[in-house]
């Protein structure tokens, strides 16, 4: 468990002040080596550095660019704009380590170069994978230090600045790892007995996403711990309607078996993955 501690350590002061960081977990951030934010206002150019960021460490070409940037109606000038905006960007942004060159040109693409930890999504990835792993060695409080930084580093729709279509794939992996972190870490947080701490968390969750059944089998065994069986039956009756009005089917196999434990009155009950 130590060596979960000093890596933990490790990797969060590596989180800020050290290098820049590009944050698309929500509106487009940059931020230098100090700890400033980098203002980059322009529309297009911000579309262009998520577009690239989207595909770090890839090569987009300039009709890959076109065809966000401007759908499909691109200006004649198009090609020109586009070398316009590259030339801002390597101006504004802080040189990538250790070749200087951040943003990389050859015939008729273009691809950003990040140094590890500067972008968050590769971050949040790590540390939803450093979690889940302290999690199965058994070094829960380890893993909720893990899962609370991960989390931390969400504050809106993934790479706000792109059109739906072009983040689709990305946005929906990203939602479902943010998901698997969010209930990782309810699930210790209620292991360890801390269920009416997350008790307001459920219910505002299962209210805001009605259809995700181990939400709702958190809050069952949250309100089976505090003492609340009754509350937890009747839980049990809302998700059993709510699925069968919106999708015609009865809960799964492990929320019936919760469901029938808290009938039996067994203290000793867990959700189910």
């Amino acid at each position: 468990m130590e060596s979960y501690a000093s890596q933990m350590s490790t990797e969060v002061r590596g989180l800020r002040g050290e290098r820049t960081r590009f944050r698309v977990l929500g509106p487009l951030e940059v931020y230098g080596y100090d700890d400033t934010l980098i203002d980059i206002h322009q529309h297009k150019p911000r579309m262009l550095l998520s577009l690239l960021l989207l595909n770090a460490g890839t090569w987009v070409s300039i009709d890959r660019i076109c065809a966000v940037l401007w759908e499909d109606e691109p200006p004649r000038s198009s090609f020109g704009n586009i070398k316009t905006y590259v030339s801002q960007l390597r101006r504004t942004l802080p040189p990538a380590p250790p070749t200087d060159n951040r943003i990389e040109s050859r015939a008729g693409a273009y691809r950003i170069n990040l140094a590890p930890g500067e972008l968050d999504v590769s971050v949040f990835d790590k540390m939803a994978h450093r979690g889940q792993e302290a999690l199965r060695e058994g070094a829960g409080e380890i893993a909720v230090d893990y899962f609370q930084k991960a989390l931390e580093l969400w504050r809106g729709q993934p790479f706000d600045e792109l059109p739906e279509s072009i983040t689709l794939a990305e946005a929906a992996r990203l939602e479902e790892q943010h998901w698997a972190v969010l209930e990782d870490l309810i699930d210790v947080r209620l292991s360890r007995g801390h269920q009416d701490a997350v008790l307001p968390t459920l219910r505002a969750l299962t209210i805001e996403y009605p259809l995700r059944e181990r939400l709702w089998g958190q809050l069952l065994l949250a309100l089976h711990q505090s003492g609340r069986r009754a509350e937890a039956l009747s839980a049990y009756q809302t998700v059993y309607r709510l699925l069968a009005e919106e999708l015609g089917v009865e809960p799964g196999a492990g929320l019936r078996r919760l469901h029938q434990r808290i009938l039996d009155a067994d203290l000793s009950v867990e959700t189910e993955r």
